[in-house]
């Protein structure tokens, strides 16, 4: 792994502004399940890491509203996927979060990163992030 930057911001304000000033070659980290090992592969080459796993305003989620789910980018999938009126209203899409891996990988993955994900697959990687 190359050396690159690490910053852990006590605030959203302060995550704002650790990313602009880290500028392009800055990633964000929450979970850390896909990006830590692209970075072992050579895949990913950060200059700087923006850790924002502790920042409660991006993890929490909400299950209540009448015809919407809003799912902060730090939600972890296990907290998701057991979330009682996701399961009543939605159980397809808890069941599926309940199945994308394992548990422990569950427990640290989060909505933001399992939606922006860059692919393991070498016949996708080919192209920009």
């Amino acid at each position: 792994m190359r050396p690159f930057g690490y910053a852990a911001p006590a605030t959203l304000a302060e995550a704002v502004e650790a990313l602009a000033a880290g500028g392009p070659g800055t990633k964000v980290l929450a979970g850390g399940t896909t990006l830590y090992d692209l970075m072992k592969l050579g895949v990913e080459r950060p200059t700087a890491v923006v850790d924002i796993h502790h920042l409660a305003e991006l993890a929490g989620f909400d299950t209540t509203g009448g015809d919407e789910l809003v799912f902060g980018a730090g939600a972890r999938l296990a907290d998701l996927a057991e979330d009682p009126v996701l399961r009543r209203d939605c159980p397809a899409l808890a069941e599926s979060l309940a199945k994308a891996a394992s548990q422990q990988l569950r427990n640290s993955a989060t909505a933001g990163g399992s939606l922006l994900q860059r692919t393991r697959c070498g016949y996708f990687r080919g192209g920009p992030p």
